[in-house]
């Protein structure tokens, strides 16, 4: 089985002089992954040693508090379409981590997750008039994505399915992934190695397509003893080109003994 790039041994490929040129944003921005939203606190370093230009964005701390946790945490069954009023909060993700508040990698990180935010969105497909979340990838860097944290328990099978369209190019590949954690950790963003490596307790790989594909998609999986709280994960990995991949009908249920 392929290791999931969203594990900590991925690296980043080096960031090249600049941003790649913006594409025109999509239709509407409806999620909790908006710009703003990406600029509360973030974990997470990034694994690589990376030898990028100057960053463009300012840099960004976490605030002193985290925010208050809700009194009903999200748990499946969860069931999104992107019609209406957002049933998953998607967060963006850039490679493994979030890199330290000391780190001197955290503006080229931070700079990467704005240019990954305008080139993301709820757009519809003229086609169908179906409605989904679309991104793309990020020129010189090998790793993107979202994701959604939810509350699970322990020791309990679970069914996600998806539709996924996208035209990736030959070394690029998309899809839906998990990663388990041991509490639900209320950080509206992506984890630091450090916090990451505490609460980290196992990973499936879900799906993973290449080439040309729309469709429904589907996989289970069963979490482990000490698991509270996964990440969905929506990845976008590998060769670099100019195509969105649009999500549609993500659903997450538990499944029945």
């Amino acid at each position: 089985m392929r290791t999931l790039i969203f594990l900590p041994c991925l690296l980043l490929l080096v960031f090249t002089a600049g941003c790649q040129e913006e594409a025109s944003q999509p239709a509407e921005v409806a999620l909790q992954s908006t710009q703003d939203q990406a600029k509360a606190p973030k974990e997470h370093s990034l694994a690589a040693d990376l030898k990028m230009a100057t960053p463009s964005g300012p840099d960004k701390t976490e605030p002193a508090e985290k925010p208050e946790q809700p009194a009903a945490l999200p748990s499946p069954p969860v069931s999104e379409d992107f019609q209406g009023a957002p049933q998953l909060t998607l967060f963006p993700r850039v490679g493994d981590f979030r890199p330290a508040d000391d780190s001197d990698r955290l503006p080229y990180w931070n700079t990467f997750i704005d240019h990954l935010i305008k080139v993301t969105g709820v757009a519809e497909d003229q086609a169908t008039g179906n409605r989904g979340w679309v991104f793309r990838g990020i020129n010189s860097i090998d790793s993107v994505g979202f994701f959604s944290p939810l509350g699970v328990e322990p020791q309990t099978t679970y069914q996600v399915s998806f539709t996924l369209a996208a035209e990736l190019v030959e070394g690029a590949s998309a899809g839906i992934g998990i990663l388990e954690f041991n509490e639900f950790l209320w950080i509206p963003g992506q984890y630091t190695e450090e916090t990451f490596k505490q609460h980290f307790r196992g990973s499936h790989e879900g799906v993973r397509l290449t080439g040309t594909t729309k469709g429904e998609h589907g996989f289970t999986f069963t979490t482990g003893p000490e698991t509270r709280m996964i990440h969905l994960i929506l990845f976008r990995e590998g060769a670099h080109d100019r195509n969105s991949v649009m999500f549609d009908d993500i659903k997450i249920v538990k499944r029945e003994a």
